[in-house]
């Protein structure tokens, strides 16, 4: 019976020491985790920004340029001038040394009610081309274009009811010469009658300086008696020309280096008169 109780106790004692050794012990260390690095945010190749093709704009042409003067070796010129009744726009080649270089020459007009035309004018000395104008100013545009390549806007210029003045980048001309003290060419320019109208180009050479007055007709054409063309030299000097009242017809004058200023009266068989042109013209028309 002692036996049994010793076995118990000795038992007990044992498990006594076994429950003691497992609180007291610590269990078995974890080995330190290492830390998982951080994946650092993937960089994405940029993606291309997405550019809008600029909405096509109208495109630039000459006639949005400047006036520029071509070089002395390709010197020409356009003249234009505006019907004063039924408001057509005449175009003209009035040549230069530099016409036999020339490939084409392009006008474009633009009316005051915002119509764009454009014609060829043939590089004939000479040759003209019309447009309807309006009632208002209307713009002249002349461009040449050579055979090496190059091209020049040499005329940009308005036209009312009276014949414009080439427009050139030609610097500012002096003051015009003193008018004639002859009573005949003094007084403003006055337009006939619209039974008695008509009209005459006049046009400078921008090379050899000559005047030339061109008749072009009109209503009044068969009742002229006779018309003169006056010129005010820049050389103190007066020159006049009768100009023939047939369509085409024209009188030349040798101008000057200088300003020179031309005057245009027509005489009718009534035995009225009227001046209905003065224009000065410098060393380039």
């Amino acid at each position: 019976m002692i036996a049994q109780k010793s076995s118990i106790l000795l038992v007990l004692v044992l498990a006594g020491c076994i429950l003691l050794a497992g609180c007291t012990s610590s269990g078995p260390s974890e080995a330190p985790k290492t830390p998982m690095p951080t994946p650092s945010p993937t960089t994405l190749p940029p993606t291309p920004e997405e550019t809008m093709a600029p909405e096509p704009g109208e495109e630039l042409t000459i006639f949005d340029g400047p006036v520029t003067e071509p070089p002395a070796e390709l010197d020409v010129s356009v003249s234009a001038q505006k019907d004063p009744v039924y408001n057509k726009i005449t175009a003209v080649f009035d040549g230069g040394k530099g016409q036999q270089l020339l490939q084409s020459i392009m006008v474009r007009v633009t009316t005051a009610d915002g119509v764009t035309s454009e014609q060829p004018l043939p590089p004939n000395r000479g040759a003209e081309v019309m447009f309807d104008g309006s009632k208002g100013a209307d713009r002249v545009q002349a461009a040449v274009y050579y055979k090496n390549g190059a091209s020049y806007l040499i005329l940009d210029q308005k036209v009312g009811q009276t014949r414009g003045i080439i427009a050139t980048a030609t610097p500012t001309i002096a003051s015009a010469p003193e008018q004639s003290s002859g009573g005949l060419y003094e007084g403003p320019v006055t337009q006939p009658p619209q039974n008695l109208v008509v009209l005459v180009d006049i046009i400078k050479d921008p090379v050899y300086r000559v005047i030339t007055a061109t008749f072009r007709g009109g209503h009044g054409q068969q009742l002229v008696k006779t018309i003169q063309v006056h010129a005010l030299l820049s050389d103190g000097s007066e020159v006049t020309k009768d100009l023939a009242s047939n369509t085409g017809s024209i009188a030349e004058i040798q101008g000057t280096s200088g300003n020179d200023k031309v005057q245009v009266i027509v005489f009718y068989k009534n035995g009225e008169q009227y001046k209905i042109s003065e224009k000065v013209f410098g060393p380039r028309g």
